[in-house]
C-alpha cells in the first residue's frame, strides 16, 4: 500500500461523503451499476425477507448452455428492459411482470442497456448498437461496430452543454462515444484487446479495461489519451470510480486500487488464486465484490485490508448493489440471491432460484430484478413497511 495515497484518501474520507456521481430518480435503475462512475449504489432501503413478485421467460435454457443467458436489468418510469442470448429484447411492466413490446436482433444481448431522453440503447452481438424508443420499441437509430459487443451501455451527460453521450466498447478493440440522439461516433479510443464490461465516467475521464489487461483513462469530452495503467490481468468487468480513485477486480486474483491522478497502485487485495470477474461496488469506506473463490469480501477502501467475508457455495461473478449503505445484494452460481448486511457480513435474506445468477441486481424502488441461467428474469418486492404507531 502505498501510505501517502492512503493519507489522502483516508483524509478525503473524513472530511466527506464518498463523492456520488450522477444518480437515479426514485423507483428507476437508469445505469446498470446505479451512476455513471458505476459504484453499484443505491438509496432504496430493503426490508426482508424480500418476496418474489413475478418471474418472465426470456428465452428457454439450451441444453449444455454454461454462458449467461439474459442481461442485467435496466428500470426507467415503470418499465424494466433488458435482453437475452437468443437476441430479444423486452420491455417489462414493473409491477405486473407483462410484456410491454419485444424486438429481435441477429445476436445475443449480453451487456446491460442505459437510457438517453427518450430511448433505450443496448449493444449486441451482432456488432450493432441499437437505440430503441422507450415506450413504443420503434428503432430510433443503430450503429455499427466491426465486432460483436459484449459490453453494458453507459450514458454519460455533458455538465456544460446538457448533450447526451453513450458509451460501449466492443471486441473490434474500441469503445465509442456516441451521440445519443443520432448514434454519430464522436469519437473511438482503441485498446490491444477485447472490451467486456461497461465504461465508468468520474473525474472528466473515463476508465475501463479490457483483455489487453491494462486500464485505460481517457478524456470523457474528446476521447484523448490521459493515461494506461499496467494492471498485468485480463479484466472481465467494469471499474469503479470514486474521489479520485479507480478500483479494479481482475483474473489476476487481486482486487486493486490506482490513483487517477497517476495511475499509481495504492493497494492489492488478495491471497487465493481465484479469479474475480465481478465489478467492485463501492461505500463509504468499503469496497464490496464477490469472488470465484465462491466468497464475498469486504475490503477497507483506505488500506486494503479485509473487513470481513461470507462463504457461498460456488463462484460469485454477480456485480454486487449496496442498498441505503445497509445492505449489499447479490446472485451466486450456486443459484441464490443474497442480501448481506454491511456492517459484519452477516446474512439478512437468501432466496433459492435454482439456477446461477451472473446479472448485476436492478433496484428500482421496492423491488430487486435478477436475470438467471435458466432464461427467467426475477423480481422481488419489500416487504410490507411496518404499520405507523
Amino acid at each position: 500500500m502505498n501510505p501517502v495515497f492512503a493519507f489522502l484518501v483516508s483524509a478525503s474520507l473524513s472530511v466527506i461523503p464518498m463523492q456520488q456521481a450522477v444518480g437515479q430518480v426514485a423507483g428507476d435503475w437508469v445505469f446498470t451499476r446505479g451512476n455513471e462512475s458505476m459504484t453499484g449504489v443505491s438509496p432504496q432501503e430493503l426490508r426482508f425477507p424480500l418476496e418474489l413478485a413475478w418471474e418472465f421467460k426470456l428465452q428457454d435454457k439450451p441444453k449444455g448452455q454454461a454462458e449467461m443467458l439474459v442481461s442485467s436489468a435496466v428500470v426507467k418510469a415503470g418499465k424494466v428492459y433488458a435482453g437475452c442470448k437468443d437476441g430479444q429484447f423486452y420491455a417489462i411492466d414493473l409491477k405486473t411482470g407483462q410484456k410491454v413490446w419485444e424486438t429481435t436482433a441477429k445476436g445475443a444481448f449480453d451487456g446491460a442497456a442505459s437510457f438517453a431522453g427518450d430511448l433505450v440503447v443496448a449493444g449486441c452481438q451482432d456488432g450493432f448498437v441499437y437505440a430503441w424508443n422507450a415506450e413504443t420499441g420503434q428503432e430510433a437509430w443503430k450503429f455499427e461496430t466491426e465486432a460483436e459487443i459484449h459490453a453494458a451501455a453507459n450514458t454519460w451527460t455533458d455538465p456544460q452543454t446538457g448533450v447526451q453521450k453513450i458509451l460501449i466498447g466492443s471486441y473490434d478493440y474500441k469503445v465509442y462515444c456516441l451521440d445519443a440522439k443520432t448514434g454519430k461516433s464522436d469519437w473511438a479510443a482503441e485498446t490491444g484487446y477485447y472490451i467486456n464490461g461497461g465504461a465508468a465516467v468520474g473525474e472528466g475521464v473515463v476508465v475501463f479495461g479490457g483483455c489487453d489487461s491494462v486500464l485505460h483513462v481517457h478524456d470523457v469530452t474528446n476521447g484523448e489519451e490521459k493515461r494506461q495503467i499496467e494492471v498485468g490481468a485480463y479484466i472481465g468487468n467494469n471499474v469503479a470510480i470514486a474521489d479520485g480513485v479507480v478500483y479494479v477486480s481482475h483474473y489476476g486474483n487481486r482486487v486493486s486500487a490506482y490513483s487517477l491522478n497517476d495511475g499509481a497502485k495504492i493497494w492489492e487485495y488478495g491471497e487465493r488464486e481465484f479469479e474475480f470477474y465481478a465489478g467492485p461496488a463501492i461505500w463509504e469506506k468499503g469496497v464490496y465484490v464477490g469472488g470465484r473463490d465462491k466468497r464475498f469480501h469486504a475490503i477497507d477502501r483506505v488500506t486494503g485490508e479485509q473487513l470481513w467475508e461470507y462463504r457461498c457455495r460456488d463462484r460469485i461473478d454477480s456485480s454486487a448493489v449496496i442498498c441505503a449503505g445497509k445492505a449489499a445484494v447479490f446472485g451466486c452460481d450456486d443459484g441464490y440471491v443474497y442480501a448481506l448486511d454491511l456492517k459484519d457480513g452477516k446474512e439478512l435474506w437468501s432466496y433459492e432460484i435454482g439456477a446461477a445468477v451472473k446479472t448485476s441486481p436492478a433496484v428500482a424502488g421496492d423491488y430487486v430484478l435478477v436475470g438467471a441461467d435458466d432464461g427467467v428474469l426475477y423480481a422481488f418486492k419489500n416487504a410490507a413497511a411496518p404499520a405507523a404507531p
